[in-house]
């Protein structure tokens, strides 16, 4: 088996225990059986249960860094070319919600979670901040007043659909809410 394939094979397994049986709830055991590895191999990639958690919180990092690496607005771009940008970071945040929404709840639930709090929050606020620089930059470069600002409540409205989505209403109207924030923020807000 090649190395990366042994590694993302237990990745791909401890994901699925986690997002069914919690963190607390799922062994190494489990995880190696899940994967089809042995649990000798499992200690080779990861030195620990929790190492293998932040493994995983990396990874997504990773993929999210790189979907929002696409998202650069260009110095002073245009009402169109923001608009355009703007349908895409919504777009693809529909996309990874549909994708992961297991996963994602998921990694909400390890912040509600004191023990794992603060084995967690750094790599999650990484990725926050990043997300939050990102949009903060469409939003200058599309010379909206006060980009900080309009940044952090685009953010606070995307993490309560997210919310809303992945853990408070069953049939809840992603598509719909998007298309809306769309709506409200494709005229240049001036925050």
């Amino acid at each position: 088996m090649r190395p990366q394939l042994g590694k993302d094979k237990i990745m791909q397994a401890a994901i699925q225990l986690f997002s069914k049986t919690g963190f607390h709830g799922t062994s190494i055991s489990q995880i190696a059986k899940a994967a089809d590895v042995s649990k000798g191999l499992m200690y080779i990639y990861f030195e620990s249960k929790e190492d293998l958690l932040l493994a995983i919180i990396e990874q997504a990092n990773e993929g999210m860094f790189e979907v929002a690496g696409a998202l650069t607005a260009p110095n002073n771009c245009s009402l169109e070319e923001y608009q355009k940008l703007l349908q895409q970071f919504l777009g693809q945040f529909a996309g990874l919600l549909g994708a992961n929404s297991d996963y994602l709840s998921f990694q909400l639930s390890l912040l509600y979670q004191p023990d794992l709090k603060p084995l967690v929050s750094g790599p999650l606020q990484k990725r926050a901040a990043h997300l939050l620089a990102v949009t903060e930059g469409i939003f200058r470069n599309a010379d909206v007043a006060k980009p900080q600002l309009t940044a952090r409540r685009f953010m606070s409205e995307l993490d309560g659909i997210a919310l809303h989505h992945l853990s408070v209403f069953e049939d809840y109207p992603l598509t719909e809410m998007l298309e809306q924030m769309f709506q409200h923020y494709k005229d240049l807000p001036n925050a």
